[in-house]
């Protein structure tokens, strides 16, 4: 299975990849190395096709995979949102899967895909389907980014940032591009994470969840405006909510176990002078009502990835703060007092 880290071998390239993934991070970092092994900079303004998979007929695909290069070895065909295509349609390119042209470099990326559709498992079968997963661990991939981008970030500051961002491999590595500029040539420490990144986005995540607890609408919509104004994704938003309320659940769980303060800063996994704060937060729930709230936050999530009811994805950034506004004002009502 082809790595995307490092440079390809042009000599090595399969005919198909379908690549797998929610990190757009690692899809874009896959599409951009296997484009550069495939055709010369020069050459493909000739030899680059794109196509949308979604709506799309197999005939326009397989037309597209056929075609010859013009004064180069390969083709480059990309194809986005292959997992947007008719069941139907997906089955007409099973044959293509046996027999693909060897001088187009067919890539489709998706972000999932349904492994039932026959198409799929064969692609898998065959070796042309590859999931690109995020990092079970956040540490070790941040200090190889920063190896990466040249960036000289101390350990503990590595540890920082992954606390602060999460997973969002995309939204790390620009953090860590930005750091490097705040820095300049000396090494980044954890003070740096804190007045760059932590800071504005920690804050702004407290006050918006410290404003539903108290059942301050006015406050609670006015940090909502903050972070989409910081430009921070509405899903990022949403996961952040998510792993606020999962942490007063762990709180709550704790105290009805008289854990200690220390054990109980351990169990959710903040500093001591974190919990005394989710401590004053989850007094203002239910068990209940947190368990209902992350229902809702599922719900949030599901509908801002297009996987709701209505199958489509709310891309433009109004629809997307007006799922979150409703949803901050739910929370809000699950909230006593």
């Amino acid at each position: 299975m082809a790595t995307f880290d490092e440079k390809l071998d042009p000599q090595a390239l399969a005919p198909i990849y379908i690549l797998v993934s929610q990190e757009s991070l690692l899809l874009s970092r896959a599409h951009k190395a296997l484009l550069e092994a495939s055709v010369p900079e020069e050459l493909r303004g000739f030899n680059c096709d794109q196509l949308q998979g979604k709506g799309a007929d197999a005939s326009q695909l397989l037309a597209a995979a056929q075609t010859l290069p013009m004064m180069a070895a390969r083709r480059f065909l990309l194809v986005r949102g292959l997992e947007g295509m008719a069941a139907a349609e997906l089955s007409k390119l099973v044959p293509y899967l046996e027999s693909p042209n060897p001088s187009t470099v067919l890539v489709a990326l998706c972000e999932k895909v349904d492994k039932r559709i026959k198409f799929f498992q064969h692609a898998k079968k065959l070796g042309f389907l590859q999931e690109l997963g995020a990092p079970r661990s956040l540490g070790p991939w941040i200090r190889e980014e920063a190896r990466r981008q040249g960036v000289n970030l101390a350990s503990a500051a590595a540890d920082r940032l992954g606390h602060v961002v999460g997973a969002d491999l995309a939204r790390l590595g620009l953090a860590i591009e930005q750091l490097s500029l705040y820095a300049g040539e000396r090494a980044i420490e954890v003070d740096d994470v804190d007045d760059l990144v932590a800071d504005t986005r920690e804050r702004s995540v407290f006050e918006l969840t410290d404003a539903i607890a108290s059942r301050n609408q006015g406050r609670a919509q006015e940090a909502v405006a903050g972070l989409f104004e910081q430009r921070q994704s509405s899903i990022g938003v949403v996961m952040m909510l998510a792993r606020h309320m999962r942490q007063l659940g762990l709180c709550q769980a704790g105290q009805q176990q008289h854990l200690g303060k220390g054990e109980l800063a351990k169990k959710v996994g903040v500093p001591p002078f974190v919990l005394d704060k989710l401590s004053r937060q989850a007094a203002h729930y239910s068990v209940r009502g947190v368990a209902q709230s992350l229902t809702l936050l599922g719900e949030a999530d599901r509908a801002l990835k297009g996987v709701g009811a209505s199958g489509k994805v709310l891309g433009r950034t109004l629809a997307e703060r007006v799922v979150v506004e409703v949803l901050v004002r739910d929370l809000i009502g699950l909230a006593s007092r």
